[in-house]
């Protein structure tokens, strides 16, 4: 089986190493090709990533440096377009840096069995508090959630309090086993499957960060295509590597543009 995994390296090189020696370990017997997109990290984390990679003297792991910081999907745009001419259109695993793959990955990925409109793949993805952040969004969003939405990138300080209120009652997501067609999966991590390369070439990137996942919802539906939750698909995720670097207000400022261009997908 030949799989590309492609993620974004943003100033946490140590975080990239991690995700390649994960990678590595799980490939076994497959045709496996690392795409290490860097989006214009300082000199001393893109060296220290570089180093790293030039040591391991692997041909299947390549390091891709951006000259600007171009965002979430267009960086991986970037891996996808090499992975391509480098003949891996069958899947393409994309998603963040801060992803651990289960050691069984590949092996239940061989054995999923698609319909000619499944177009992603939306694994169980677990957080290190234990959350499953799939199935994302299930169905399109009522329009209650809308108006709170509307409500909460009415105003900085406001966001504040919605998110204070959110945070009090959120309650932990459990794993659900339950195989289904999904509105949205959660940004970290997507599986493009071969009925996904056979109508695009690319993701849709109209936005530097947040809102991708509604995007790529807008994207496969414009084709009649569907996204589909597998929980046998397991990896972990470190949450938020880079985003987590940005403050409150920058985030909100980046996501609120977002917003303007993504809400129409929700």
């Amino acid at each position: 089986m030949k799989v590309a995994f492609i993620c974004v390296n943003y100033n946490n090189a140590s975080i990239s190493i991690s995700y390649i020696e994960n990678v590595q370990k799980i490939k076994s017997n497959n045709n496996v090709k690392i795409i290490v997109v860097d989006n214009a990290s300082k000199e001393g984390d893109y060296k220290i990533l570089n180093n790293y990679i030039e040591n391991l003297q692997d041909d299947s792991i390549s390091l891709i440096r951006s000259k600007q910081n171009l965002g979430y999907f267009n960086g991986l745009n970037i891996g996808i377009k090499q992975a391509l001419n480098d003949g891996f259109n069958e899947y393409q695993i994309i998603g963040n840096n801060d992803i651990e793959f289960s050691s069984d990955f590949l092996e239940v990925l061989r054995v999923i069995n698609l319909k000619e409109n499944e177009m992603i793949l939306s694994p169980d993805v677990v957080t290190t508090e234990g959350i499953h952040e799939n199935p994302h969004v299930i169905e399109k969003i009522s329009f209650f959630r809308w108006l709170k939405h509307e409500v909460y990138f009415s105003s900085y300080y406001i966001a504040c309090l919605i998110t204070l209120f959110y945070s009090a009652e959120r309650k932990p997501k459990l794993f659900d086993s339950e195989r289904k067609y999904i509105h949205m999966g959660i940004g970290a991590l997507y599986v493009l499957t071969p009925n996904f390369f056979s109508k695009f070439s690319e993701l849709w990137d109209k936005v530097f960060l947040y809102g991708e996942e509604a995007i790529l919802s807008g994207q496969i539906l414009s084709v009649d295509g569907k996204i589909l939750y597998e929980p046998t698909l397991r990896c972990f995720h470190n949450e938020s590597a880079t985003t987590s670097k940005l403050t409150s207000k920058s985030k909100y400022k980046i996501t609120r543009e977002s917003y303007k261009i993504y809400k129409k997908y929700l």
